[in-house]
């Protein structure tokens, strides 16, 4: 068999059913005969079938899967078991969250060839019906990891990184910055990595033809579910700007934080309640609940003895929240 050009991770916890669904759209895409690809299923400890669920995917797929077991806790570990297994010269990303379209691999790669990009990233649509899609309206969609970038096929500006939910990486660039930081055991390993491979001068592109469909289960429609992530994605922040830039500008952010709280998100909340748009006064709270994310990670990394905060942040554990 000729080697893979194309290696494709999905790291994986606990997910099993949703993993069959997941595999089942990666087995068949299209590649109009320009590469080949395998896929390689990290499991991160899971405690479910996942392990019987992908030989029985395995055993039918026309490409290679095959199974490797993290008993490492956390993204980072789990990712970078992916890529070392690897053969591929291309390393694709993907979640066992999600659906594929049949031409989100190809769509990726003619980004690549298209740019002479190392890192190319896709958009993420929600599978939800229409009608829920407007009532959550942009901010809450976003929660939900809802990705449209650019209209066109465009580099990467501003704040804006790829995802490990949607991306396409070339073996150079590990092999240049190196693999996914596993001292972020809380998180933020994707961004820390993009930015490094940014920092490093590689192009980062996305094309908004490489499509994924991001499933939201009825749990992470809650307000309990918005107000834990957004609290866990800022105390992730948190904790990424203490590493790359310490104890003193870590106090100088969160005292901004604080004050675009108070003069921008809680007017703009305010202003919700008042036109009492559901989603979107909900959409405004999460922004008032990543500052006090923020801060109070901030503060328990700035001063640990006098601020520890242990039962805010176990609240945190993604294993022991919502999945």
């Amino acid at each position: 068999m000729k080697k893979p050009l194309i290696s494709i991770v999905v790291p994986t916890h606990n997910r099993a059913q949703w993993l069959r669904a997941a595999l089942e759209t990666l087995v068949c895409q299209e590649t109009n005969e320009k590469f080949i690809y395998e896929i390689i299923v990290v499991d991160n400890a899971s405690t479910d079938d996942t392990g019987s669920i992908v030989q029985r995917i395995a055993e039918t797929s026309p490409a290679p899967v095959q199974y490797a077991l993290q008993k490492t806790p956390g993204d980072a570990p789990t990712r970078n078991m992916g890529v070392e297994r690897s053969s591929g010269r291309w390393i694709a990303f993907f979640d066992d969250d999600q659906l594929a379209e049949p031409d989100w691999l190809v769509r990726l790669y003619d980004a690549a060839l298209q740019t002479s990009a190392p890192v190319v990233g896709g958009a993420v649509r929600l599978d939800l019906p229409e009608e829920e899609l407007a009532r959550l309206g942009t901010i809450c969609r976003e929660v939900l990891r809802e990705v449209d970038y650019y209209n066109t096929i465009h580099p990467y500006t501003g704040k804006n990184l790829p995802g490990c939910g949607n991306v396409l990486v070339a073996r150079s660039v590990f092999d240049s910055i190196g693999l996914f930081d596993t001292a972020l055991v809380n998180g933020g390993s994707d961004s820390d990595f993009f930015l490094r491979a940014q920092e490093s001068g590689c192009k980062l592109w996305y094309t908004p033809q490489a499509v994924i469909r991001h499933r939201v289960p009825p749990e992470r429609l809650t307000k309990e579910y918005f107000r834990w992530d957004a609290l866990q994605g800022a105390d992730n922040i948190a904790c990424f700007d203490y590493q790359r830039h310490g104890a003193c500008k870590l106090a100088l952010l969160s005292i901004a934080r604080l004050g675009q709280a108070a003069l921008v998100h809680l007017p703009m909340f305010l202003c919700a309640r008042l036109r009492g748009t559901p989603g979107e006064i909900l959409g405004r709270r999460t922004r008032l609940w990543r500052a006090e994310g923020y801060i109070r990670r901030a503060i328990s990394l700035i001063a640990p003895k006098m601020f520890p905060q242990k039962k805010f942040l176990e609240s945190l554990n993604f294993h022991k929240g919502f999945q």
